[in-house]
């Protein structure tokens, strides 16, 4: 088994440091730390403490070479046990960018590169092991102080960007986050699970003081139990009843449940077990359930940001625009109204400095936003959480902002109010996420949803409408002779070069039914003539056609050959579906004569209806043919024939 792995699975970090030791090439690792005595002890480390280690050897490089003979390479030997005196190098263990101990190795032998990505993949386990035991010891020593516990969390997050960076350590991410939670509600075990995005089952990817007999031993589906209530309602709640539930069985009294959402989809869940006081096990309460609630949120985030970077590596341009619309501001304030705490984001948003907005009254630092100011204070008054959404606000340079704000009073542990947390979300980035929408539904349909809120509601219209059909002729036969690849990247360039023709004549792309293109003019936006716009967007289609097959000749694909059909009459339009899955499209007669007219299309050719004919300029273009019969119609059909 790879060494990575190994060391990986391997729990207790002292178990990992033998381990290292025991590669070959390794066993001359040594271990030094200088600096964090206590937290080395907590860790079981303190063999390795050497109090009187030399200034002039500390560094804060990540690696340092001490080449044989020099002075640094023969002090360091007065304080490590080496055969000979060799070249040495240096790996630092740093927190917050400091160091505080090293992993030494003598150049005996010359270093492999797995053997150096085994030294730095045991250097940052070492590193996260004590960011994670320095935490606890802050939680076990801050009196469950609000500010303290935000300030871990913000830790916590410093953590997930070194994660970001690693492959396969989502474990130790949630696990420290486990820990967290659990400290700053009492809790006595817990468990975090997670969805295999192929098998759709949950599994246990960290958990804290649980037997191995109370872990689930069934495959952990969304269709039944708890995890189903938790998909249905998406919301965090308590669980009084914890026996009448395989999963939660763990839990005496009662169980705190949160779920991890990414969009609109449950990927996860936290779960907590049991409340510790002086006197044993307790209930948690209501007050507890809002805390987690805030808290399982902040989680649901983090995990979120790592499945976008995750999912959008191979695009750091795309990572970049994400990472940019990713903003989420925090600001704690005191019982007195003073500031105690701003996060990153906050300072961002608001363009504060920390050292001007730190134990000063939200009075002075938010002046420019009187608006704002009236909420705090009927929060503080109220004693009620307050939610505002595109509220607008002005930062300290006097640019305005539009954010969605939470205002949420805090409580310790007497149930006495202690302050308020005060979270919001930089809206700028909308047109981002406008953007990404009209990429998956016609700009026509994003505009009207977001313009008119009934237009998310099920049900539909009578409107004249007029609907074009575009099919690619012979392309099942076509597609056999190619790679699957190839097919995919034929198809890809035609619809982007006939969907611009489309939008570049007002016309809604409805749907794409395999290579067949259906396009609505006259909803959800009508047009002065949708018949004319459309047979526009026909002859225009056969023009970009042309330069497509020209385009993909060259690089040694086959000609493309299409035929449309076009036809206007009453159709019903609107959002049609359920309430959890719907499309805005159109149904009835005329949208069905439309596609029996395409079909009657041969390669080249664009039939329309006598109801288009009669509503367009260029007729001259149109050659009348003999009326057809079509599936549906017990009478001859008239119809107008163009050739390009």
């Amino acid at each position: 088994m790879e060494p990575l792995i190994v060391l990986n699975e391997i729990k207790s970090i002292k178990e990992k440091i033998v381990y290292a030791k025991s590669l070959k090439g390794l066993e001359s690792l040594q271990l030094v730390f200088f600096s964090k005595k206590s937290l080395i002890k907590s860790l079981g480390l303190q063999n390795f403490f050497i109090s009187d280690f030399p200034i002039k050897l500390i560094s804060n490089e990540n690696i340092t070479d001490l080449e044989k003979g020099s002075e640094k390479n023969k002090l360091i030997n007065t304080f490590l046990d080496f055969d000979s005196i060799e070249a040495i190098k240096l790996f630092s263990i740093a927190i917050n960018q400091i160091s505080i101990g090293y992993i030494v190795i003598p150049e005996e032998i010359k270093l492999s590169k797995k053997l150096i990505n085994t030294i730095l993949n045991l250097k940052f386990q070492l590193e996260n092991s004590i960011k994670i035991k320095q935490l606890e010891i802050k939680l076990i020593n801050s009196n469950n102080d609000l500010k303290n516990k935000l300030l871990e969390i913000e830790s916590l997050i410093d953590v997930t960007d070194i994660i970001d960076n690693q492959h396969g350590l989502m474990q130790d991410l949630f696990e420290g986050l486990l820990v967290t939670i659990i400290s700053i509600l009492n809790s006595s075990k817990g468990m975090v699970l997670l969805k295999d995005e192929k098998s759709g089952f949950f599994n246990v990817v960290s958990q804290f003081n649980i037997l191995k007999e109370e872990l689930p031993s069934k495959i952990l589906r969304i269709t039944k139990g708890i995890l189903k209530e938790l998909d249905e309602n998406k919301t965090s709640k308590i669980v009084d009843n914890p026996q009448e539930y395989s999963l939660l069985r763990p839990s005496k009294k009662n169980a705190l449940l949160s779920p991890i959402i990414t969009g609109t989809e449950l990927v996860g869940a936290i779960l907590l077990f049991d409340k510790e006081s002086r006197n044993g096990l307790v209930r948690f309460t209501q007050q507890d359930l809002r805390l987690f609630d805030s808290l399982s949120k902040k989680v649901s985030h983090a995990y979120d940001n790592i499945r976008l970077i995750d999912s959008l590596k191979t695009s750091n341009k795309l990572v970049d625009n994400i990472m940019s619309s990713i903003t989420t501001g925090i600001i704690m304030i005191n019982i007195l109204g003073e500031i105690e705490f701003v996060n990153e984001s906050a300072k961002k948003i608001f363009e504060l400095d920390e050292e001007g907005v730190i134990n000063n009254h939200y009075f002075m630092v938010f002046q420019n936003n009187p608006k704002l100011i009236e909420l705090l204070e009927k929060s503080e008054i109220q004693d009620e959480t307050i939610f505002e959404d595109n509220f607008n606000t002005i930062d300290s340079k006097g640019s305005s902002r539009e954010i969605n704000l939470t205002l949420s009073p805090v409580y310790n542990e007497q149930n006495e109010r202690s302050g308020l947390v005060f979270s919001f979300e930089d809206l700028s980035g909308i047109n981002k996420i406008k953007s990404t929408f009209k990429k998956y539904v016609s700009e026509n349909i994003v505009d009207e949803l977001l313009q008119n809120e009934n237009s998310l509601e099920l049900g539909g219209a009578q409107n004249e409408v007029c609907v074009l059909f575009c099919d690619i002729r012979g392309f099942t036969s076509l597609s056999e002779k190619m790679k699957p690849s190839e097919v995919v990247y034929l198809l890809n360039n035609y619809f982007e070069a006939m969907i611009d023709v489309v939008f570049s004549h007002n016309g809604t792309l409805d749907k794409i039914i395999g290579d067949e293109l259906m396009v609505l003019y006259g909803v959800p936006i009508k047009g002065d003539n949708d018949s004319q716009n459309a047979v526009n967007t026909a002859m225009e289609m056969f023009k970009s056609l042309e330069k497509f097959n020209v385009r993909m000749s060259e690089e040694n694909l086959p000609e493309l050959k299409i035929g449309i059909g076009i036809n206007f009459g009453k159709v019903v339009s609107g959002n049609i579906g359920s309430e959890k899955q719907m499309n805005y499209t159109v149904i009835g007669d005329a949208v069905n004569l439309a596609a029996r007219l395409c079909s009657h299309a041969k390669s080249g050719q664009v039939v329309i209806s006598e109801s288009v004919y009669n509503q367009i300029s260029n007729q001259k273009s149109f050659e009348s043919q003999k009326p057809i019969m079509v599936k549906g119609k017990s009478n001859e059909i008239s119809n107008w024939i163009f050739n390009a």
